[in-house]
């Protein structure tokens, strides 16, 4: 009888307790759903502001603001005449990245632009290609060009200047 008790209680406990999992794992789904979501508005943007906001990305995406050394969220935000927060957002929704990343990657396509339209842009140094597109240092450069191109900087040019090279051999 009391080994019966035990057992029933074991299944009891137990039952509540997949239950329990399976509601919290429901919620965190729900949670995480809307968090990722890119419809999501939870911190108040009105759909207005938001296309104002991405078009004024754009509009920054094409000028070369995103070169200067010291850009910062807090400075960007000021330019583009809106608050950290709806920026961060909009950034996040606009280009799937956090904004370092997000000025990152506009640099280095920059540079690979540069390097593909400029035929004496191939021959400068890796450091003044990452001076001219604002980084901080070679290193932060180089490290940025392989996690976004895929390959070093000098082992991209190399394959310009080998490209070009086919083409001259070719004509």
């Amino acid at each position: 009888m009391i080994l019966g008790y035990f057992l029933y209680s074991f299944y009891q406990k137990k039952n509540i307790n997949t239950n329990s999992n399976i509601k919290d794992n429901q919620i965190i789904t729900v949670l995480s759903n809307s968090i990722l979501s890119p419809l999501n508005n939870s911190i108040g943007i009105s759909k207005v502001t938001k296309q104002d906001l991405i078009k004024k990305l754009i509009e920054f995406e094409n000028s070369d603001i995103f070169l200067e050394k010291n850009i910062s969220l807090a400075k960007l935000s000021s330019y583009l005449n809106t608050n950290t927060k709806y920026l961060s957002h909009i950034i996040k929704i606009h280009s799937d990245r956090e904004f370092n990343n997000y000025i990152n990657l506009l640099r280095i396509q920059y540079i690979v632009n540069k390097l593909n339209d400029d035929s004496k842009f191939i021959n400068y140094k890796i450091s003044v290609m990452a001076d001219e597109a604002g980084f901080s240092s070679h290193s932060k450069f180089t490290q940025n060009f392989k996690l976004i191109i895929g390959e070093s900087p000098s082992s991209y040019i190399s394959k310009i200047k080998n490209k070009k090279t086919h083409l001259i051999d070719t004509i």
